[in-house]
């Protein structure tokens, strides 16, 4: 593919990742005025009550190698937390929404307008485990996922945002990565919270914009924790 850049941590950028972002601000700006915006190729606060957060092409690698397994995050939080998600999936026709609001008791989740649900498996044997890719990991984190993989039933690598797709739809039970930024997962939280699953940071606190790097999804309350477990020990 022409015109692909590296950034300062390594990572790829082509000119369809800042054009993508272009626009999606535009929009933003326009319908909503008065909320931040924080984007993965042009930064932004995240500090405000209200603010939108995008990554325009999570999975660049995945889009330069022309497989389809990318797509675009867009999320809006508030006092940091994540209550609207969208995972659009262009190559896939495939279109994620997920909305969750604790202090209402309020959720729903998506696929392109039809109702979806996580799976109800609550054994490690029974799970299929997946990540974007071993070198996302610290050597010490990816030591922790293969402890946790050793005791699933198979394991899946590649994916990006699509693997939490899977995920909200009862196709993968347990996700689990490393060294992420608040624009590849707050998109993701209200999905799989209004899906039915659980998904922390590797301590077991809730995922929000002040508290990003590490993520641990799974299906259920059964599996996350057997998996957290396994990290913690």
């Amino acid at each position: 593919m022409d015109k692909v850049n590296t950034k300062s941590d390594g990572s790829p950028v082509t000119i369809a990742d800042t054009l993508i972002e272009k626009k999606l601000r535009e929009i933003l700006e326009t319908e909503f005025p008065t909320h931040a915006i924080y984007g993965e190729e042009y930064g932004g606060s995240l500090g405000q009550d209200i603010c939108w957060c995008i990554d325009p092409i999570d999975g660049t690698r995945a889009f330069i190698a022309g497989k389809p397994i990318f797509g675009t995050l867009v999320a809006l939080c508030d006092k940091g937390f994540p209550l609207l998600g969208l995972i659009d999936m262009p190559c896939l026709d495939e279109m994620y929404i997920g909305y969750f609001d604790e202090s209402l008791k309020h959720s729903s989740v998506t696929l392109n307008g039809c109702v979806i649900s996580a799976s109800k498996r609550i054994e490690l044997s029974q799970a299929l485990i997946a990540t974007s890719s071993p070198d996302a990991f610290t050597e010490i984190g990816f030591e922790k996922f293969k402890i946790i993989s050793k005791k699933c039933k198979d394991t899946y690598f590649g994916g990006d945002c699509h693997n939490y797709a899977l995920l909200a739809s009862g196709h993968i039970d347990i996700v689990m990565e490393h060294k992420l930024a608040p624009h590849d997962m707050m998109a993701l939280v209200p999905i799989l919270l209004a899906s039915g699953a659980v998904v922390t940071d590797w301590s077991g606190q809730p995922i929000k914009t002040q508290n990003v790097g590490e993520m641990l999804a799974a299906s259920t309350p059964e599996l996350h924790s057997n998996a957290l477990s396994l990290i913690k020990a």
